[in-house]
């Protein structure tokens, strides 16, 4: 799994922007995995976003992770599978999937990350760490609880939530080494630098901490 710098697609980005040229300038930024994440599109459309985003990920040898949709995730042979609790519950999707792509699994809470130690997820995606305009119906669970789910949890944590470039090592020095935004990469005109301020962040604050002998 490549997750440190975590790109979020999401329909009001890409309004007036081309979807391939826009991810192809996260990836040039330093975007690790992308997640595709729509909800306003036909089937057959997303299946042919799809198709060219396996084509551009592989390329910048990158992850691609579709959100929800089990079966475009499997037509177009992702590295990964997301879903939440309102999806297909985690032992079907595995049943389905095997080995052939890990899955990750949406938590709220510390309860519901020791709950999802049990489940057949590779990984964790936790939050909202901020308050964030991409998600309406979001639950904010703030830094220190990213801590806690970070010692506690056994399989890898993404936090997500309101993660712009400028509060990458806030939970960073909370422990978490996997991070997802929308915003924070997407929100801006200059993709790439947004990406780039994204990655220099990330890694200057895992630079400090080494040095500080943190980690």
């Amino acid at each position: 799994m490549k997750l440190t710098i975590y790109l979020i697609t999401d329909d009001r980005y890409f309004k007036d922007r081309d979807l391939i040229q826009t991810i192809e300038q996260a990836l040039l930024g330093g975007v690790t995995a992308v997640q595709y994440r729509f909800k306003n599109k036909t089937t057959r459309e997303m299946y042919e976003e799809l198709v060219k985003l396996r084509e551009l990920t592989r390329k910048y040898n990158a992850d691609l992770v579709v959100n929800d949709r089990l079966d475009l995730a499997l037509a177009v042979e992702a590295d990964g599978i997301h879903i939440g609790k309102e999806d297909l519950p985690p032992e079907v999707v595995r049943e389905i999937v095997g080995d052939k792509m890990y899955i990750g699994y949406t938590a709220n809470s510390i309860e519901e990350v020791k709950k999802a130690q049990e489940l057949p997820v590779n990984y964790i995606g936790f939050g909202s760490i901020y308050h964030t305009t991409t998600k309406d119906n979001y639950k904010y669970v703030g830094l220190e609880a990213l801590q806690e789910a970070v010692k506690i949890s056994k399989k890898p944590i993404v936090c997500i939530g309101g993660i712009m470039s400028y509060r990458v090592p806030e939970v960073v020095k909370a422990g978490c080494r996997n991070i997802a935004t929308a915003s924070g990469i997407l929100g801006f005109v200059d993709v790439k630098k947004a990406a780039e301020s994204f990655k220099r962040a990330y890694q200057e604050t895992l630079r400090m901490l080494m040095l500080m002998g943190k980690i």
